[in-house]
């Protein structure tokens, strides 16, 4: 049984009177499976293995003095749990260094956290695995909550300076799934080249930035944008926009007349 406690979008369990006694988590998301049959073939082709969604369910008793105080946890539930707010950070007691971005989603029979005090929360991650509780950027230290198993180095955040080309970086990724960095060159350049050599992936950008610009990469799926100083850069791009898989990667800048702070900020990501 787990005893512990959670908060979702900063907001605390306990301040809501609420204590939880399970977590179900999935260890794994279920599996969306193509396959292909083919005539006069046994069995199927095996085309694509891809995770869906991740259905958490909390399992809380509600604690309360009265009748009165219970109508207003009623009230206060509702309110930080309404999913029309979106997706926010659920972060359990019992591993405090990760992170779920999820939201509430299905209901809750009133009657019956009236009448047993026992209900279940539950929560869709529509992005299935969870993330560390700070991105790359925050030097580790004591009391962020991460505990021993999660892989983490103790390293200065990855930024670094780009005078000559290529220059050659290891960054490390802790989690066991890959992740998608968010990119930011700042200062002067042109016809830029992002590869990560360990995934053979190479993002080559046919720009060119002064002293001052700002150039950021999304590499996440479904977001991938290149903005400079805040507009839209995707024009004379060309390539494809690298991850950041489990451990050491290689990581290589190079381009023209470069004078630039390069960083690398994303979470570490997990499975689990």
């Amino acid at each position: 049984m787990d005893n512990g406690g959670a908060t979702f979008g900063g907001v605390s369990f306990a301040s809501l009177g609420l204590l939880l006694t399970r977590a179900n988590i999935p260890l794994l998301p279920e599996t969306i499976q193509t396959e292909e049959e083919l005539e006069g073939l046994d069995g199927t082709v095996d085309v694509e293995t891809r995770y869906g969604p991740r259905l958490i369910e909390l399992e809380v008793s509600l604690i309360t003095e009265d009748e009165a105080s219970y109508q207003i946890a009623l009230q206060q539930m509702a309110k930080v749990f309404n999913a029309r707010a979106g997706v926010r950070p659920l972060i359990l007691d019992r591993m405090t260094g990760k992170r779920w971005m999820c939201k509430y989603n299905g209901r809750i029979p009133i009657d019956k956290i009236a009448s047993l005090g026992e209900f279940t929360l539950p929560f869709k991650a529509f992005f299935p695995f969870s993330e560390s509780v700070t991105d790359s950027m925050t030097q580790l230290e004591y009391g962020l909550g991460y505990s021993y198993g999660m892989g983490l180095r103790y390293e200065t955040p990855p930024a670094f300076s780009v005078t000559t080309s290529p220059t050659l970086r290891t960054l490390y990724h802790a989690g066991t799934h890959e992740t998608y960095p968010v990119i930011r060159l700042v200062g002067a350049g042109s016809n830029i080249t992002v590869s990560n050599t360990t995934t053979g992936e190479t993002l080559t950008l046919n720009l060119n930035m002064v002293a001052g610009d700002v150039l950021e990469i999304n590499c996440a799926p479904l977001e991938q944008t290149i903005q400079k100083n805040g507009s839209s850069a995707l024009s004379g791009v060309n390539g494809t926009f690298p991850r950041l898989v489990e451990g050491d990667n290689n990581i290589s800048i190079s381009g023209a007349g470069l004078n630039m702070t390069v960083s690398f900020i994303f979470r570490h990501t997990y499975l689990y």
